[in-house]
């Protein structure tokens, strides 16, 4: 088993994949990306990572031929030649190589960018305790569906966080709604009901998250979508988030107040077992919800 990169058609290690300092990835964050999880050598939701891409791409008019250049066969070809088979693939698509100018140039083709490494683990001791996070005012674009590369406001987010003694950070906007957290979407929970902030264009339309509405049916748990203030967040019987690397992971703090019983709550457990039971069974094959 072994780390693996690939780059516009070759295969080889991570050290010797180089982009040229003019890709416009580099240059101006013009590019998409996406995380998509390998559970016993098989990438889990791969259809709606790829949807998600190319909604992204038409809507900051990347082109790339989705069709006859499909990414699934790179994917699979990948992880079969790093041998992983509990892992994590990273793609990225920047819109390509050209000398540096703001307008867009034509004829340019984009650059495909691919790691496979292994999945770490979230540790026992962090689902046993949860998360301590603080509320920070949301200062990124409006249009955060778009899963681009050009994340600075979340990497000052999470140091922020981080500098202050917690674990994460949790976006409001200026009129108090809860939004998300760094690179994860956020809910709370009250008397055995799931709620999320709405799936707008100001914020990622979490392809875990569409797969939890799911478990949450099985497991007989009310989820919707509404709007959501600090008051809820501080004041609900649990909270949670979930991503494509922490699955479902509860939240025990918020602003220096203890959530629920200050341990992940029954909901949250609840929840975390059917994702587990459903993500490494033959159903994840089966599509799940995802953003229109």
């Amino acid at each position: 088993m072994t780390e693996l990169a690939y780059l516009n058609g070759a295969f080889g290690p991570i050290s010797e994949a180089k982009v040229s300092i003019e890709d416009r990835g580099f240059q101006f964050g013009d590019s998409l990306y996406e995380v998509i999880a390998v559970y016993d050598g098989r990438p889990f939701l791969l259809p709606e990572h790829i949807q998600r891409l190319r909604i992204g791409a038409q809507a900051i008019g990347l082109t790339y031929d989705f069709d006859n250049n499909p990414l699934d066969p790179i994917i699979r070809e990948g992880l079969a030649k790093s041998q992983l088979q509990d892992a994590y693939v990273y793609i990225q698509i920047s819109r390509g190589t050209a000398p540096r100018t703001h307008s867009i140039p034509d004829g340019i083709s984009p650059t495909i960018v691919m790691t496979f490494k292994p999945l770490p683990p979230v540790s026992i001791e962090q689902r046993e305790k949860g998360l301590r996070m603080v509320t920070l005012p949301d200062d990124r674009w409006a249009n955060c569906y778009i899963k681009a590369t050009t994340l600075l406001p979340n990497v000052l987010a999470k140091s922020e966080a981080k500098r202050r003694g917690y674990d994460d950070a949790i976006f409001v906007a200026g009129d108090g709604s809860v939004r998300e957290c760094t690179s994860a979407n956020i809910y709370i929970v009250n008397e055995g009901h799931i709620v999320f902030p709405p799936r707008t264009h100001a914020v990622l339309h979490g392809i875990t998250q569409g797969f939890l509405m799911l478990c949450a049916n099985d497991a007989g748990i009310g989820i919707k979508e509404a709007r959501i203030d600090v008051t809820a967040l501080h004041t609900s019987d649990e909270v949670f988030m979930s991503n494509t690397m922490v699955e479902v992971l509860g939240v025990t703090s918020i602003d220096d107040k203890i959530i629920g019983q200050g341990i992940p709550g029954p909901v949250t457990n609840k929840l975390y077992e059917a994702f587990c039971t459903r993500a490494r069974s033959a159903n994840t094959d089966k599509p799940s919800l995802t953003s229109s």
